[in-house]
């Protein structure tokens, strides 16, 4: 059996409380960063430099803030993670510095080892053992953008071993496939170490615009654009060149890739023509992609590669 002690909710401090008299909370929807600072039933939300005022709504459960504009702009808490729309368009789940989305899932190679936690309860699968639906509790507060959690379970034996774990923003990237994850893993079991990847791999491309900065290492052509921005329901959407492009893009233990894509039908000079066919013979062919130290997103395709940088 796997025991604990009661989740110590450290990411969430009196002052950051919705519904207090004031509140605030720095937040990160996918790649995203907002502030929301709010007094009584009022908040102010900045995103992207701009700041957008709103009003607290009826709702079912949580707190909602929406503000009076013609398209929805919208803040839904739930706890300390929140639900994001700016002008009508869905952002992924807002998260404090540190903490996790559920279901979470990490895992490690060498030897192999999966974890899940979803709902409060932990699974940790090894090729010699596991541990299925038990309560897992957090210990300890946050402290430098690391999650710690603390787990406990019976081995069986006369004596318990106690498994802990570190959940760390940091980038990495699978050992064997070379999928880069948000979050760095380390647990402790049973005296040995093992380490590992976690989190889900979209949040480090969705909730911003990325604009293309390189093209098979040639440079792009000065004055052209050429942008992507990935949505949480999987669509893609964003500018080839001279068109409008938008597809269905799947990330899966194979790699990265980008479906029923296709563009607007604008002509344009003939230079800027050829840019949107390699940017889209790129596109069709994805196999993976990477996020750099400095943040770039790398998109490596059969024919080269696309490099861009966040635009927020």
């Amino acid at each position: 059996m796997l025991a604990g002690c009661a989740l110590d909710n450290a990411n969430n401090p009196t002052d950051n409380t919705v519904g207090a008299q004031r509140f605030s909370a720095d937040l990160q929807c996918g790649v995203l960063p907002i502030s929301v600072r709010g007094q009584g039933e009022v908040v102010q939300l900045t995103v992207r430099g701009e700041q957008i005022d709103m009003q607290q709504r009826i709702s079912a459960s949580g707190a909602r803030y929406v503000a009076d504009t013609e398209a929805e702009n919208s803040l839904w808490f739930k706890g300390e993670q929140a639900s994001l729309t700016l002008e009508g368009m869905s952002y992924p789940e807002c998260i404090p510095p540190g903490a996790i989305v559920e279901p979470f899932r990490a895992s490690g190679n060498e030897p192999f080892w999966l974890l899940t936690l979803e709902r409060g309860l932990l699974q940790l699968n090894q090729l010699s053992n596991k541990i299925v639906n038990q309560p897992a509790n957090q210990a300890g507060e946050v402290a430098q953008s690391a999650q710690p959690y603390t787990f406990e379970r019976d081995n069986g034996a006369l004596r318990s071993q106690a498994i802990t774990g570190q959940i760390s923003d940091q980038v990495c990237r699978d050992s064997m496939t070379g999928m880069p994850h948000p979050k760095q893993v380390t647990l402790q079991v049973d005296g040995s170490t093992l380490t590992g990847c976690g989190g889900n791999p979209a949040r480090l491309i969705q909730g911003a615009e990325w604009v293309l900065e390189d093209i098979n290492g040639r440079g792009i052509i000065d004055s052209s654009r050429v942008t992507l921005n990935f949505w949480p329901d999987g669509r893609v959407t964003g500018r080839a060149t001279c068109n409008n492009l938008m597809g269905q893009y799947q990330l899966s233990g194979e790699g990265f890739s980008i479906n029923q894509i296709a563009t607007t039908r604008i002509a344009c000079a003939p230079a800027l023509m050829a840019q949107e066919q390699t940017v889209m013979e790129n596109l069709r062919d994805l196999q993976r992609f990477d996020v750099t130290e400095l943040g770039a997103l790398v998109l490596h395709s059969a024919n080269g590669t696309l490099t861009a940088r966040l635009e927020y």
